[in-house]
């Protein structure tokens, strides 16, 4: 456990001259500020704009997610050709200290960004219950780990003009999914887990619950295997690389 906080301490370290950490502070802030700026040309009640708010997050967060990762995976890249995680005694844990940062910084920025909302929907007199902005925080973040496990493998394969354009076709698609379209296929198109599952959260707490007990059901097992084999895979992959053909 010590070797590991180790990893994760000096990966941390190397970020902390990049926007990595920046990003995600300022991009969640952002996206509260324009919505907000959005909620005054709209009228609406604050559960349809709480939905919609939801749904344009979480069709982002595909393309956010490749905009960091690919921070984090070229600045490897630049540090010392990978070194730092191919040269290491473990490299299971070099990898995990990766994925982790990655994935506490996303929690972080998933805060800023419902707990902001939740705010102003606050001043406006509709907040949410106490607990609800936790439990949508956490949907919206942990939806999203076959994503991280997916651009992290990216990044380091292939570099950050893929991860970046991947995580933008996967934010597109993952908005077709939303639609009649997607009913039948976003089980097992998992940049979309995040959209699908937040929005049935919040269609429950409307007292919805006609045919979402059977999706949430099927939904929630698809996850579990994507996200289990994304990270077997990466992490399995990760033990036979070698870096990059340009950084070798």
């Amino acid at each position: 456990m010590k070797e590991f906080y180790r990893f994760l301490k000096s990966s941390g370290y190397r970020m902390r001259h990049s926007l990595f950490f920046a990003s995600h502070i300022l991009i969640p802030a952002l996206g509260v500020f324009l919505y907000v700026a959005y909620i005054g040309l709209r009228s609406a009640g604050g559960w349809e704009h709480l939905t919609s708010y939801v749904t344009l997050l979480a069709m982002a967060y595909p393309a956010v997610t490749g905009i960091v990762t690919a921070m984090l995976t070229d600045r490897e890249a630049k540090a010392g050709r990978m070194q730092n995680l191919l040269a290491v005694p473990s490299r299971a844990k070099g990898l995990g200290a990766e994925l982790v940062l990655l994935l506490l910084s996303g929690l972080l920025a998933m805060a800023i960004a419902v707990f902001g909302f939740q705010a102003v929907l606050c001043l406006q007199g509709e907040g949410l219950g106490a607990g609800d902005p936790f439990l949508l925080t956490l949907v919206l973040w942990a939806s999203n780990l076959p994503v991280y496990a997916e651009h992290l493998f990216l990044g380091l394969k292939f570099g950050e003009g893929v991860t970046i354009g991947a995580g933008v076709a996967e934010s597109v698609v993952s908005a077709v999914m939303l639609t009649g379209l997607g009913d039948g296929v976003w089980y097992v198109w998992w940049p979309s887990y995040g959209m699908r599952f937040s929005t049935m959260l919040l269609a429950l707490r409307q007292g919805m619950y006609e045919h979402l007990t059977g999706q949430i059901r099927l939904g929630g097992v698809c996850y579990l295997v994507v996200s289990v084999l994304f990270l077997v895979m990466t992490f399995l992959w990760f033990q036979k690389f070698e870096g990059r053909r340009e950084e070798a």
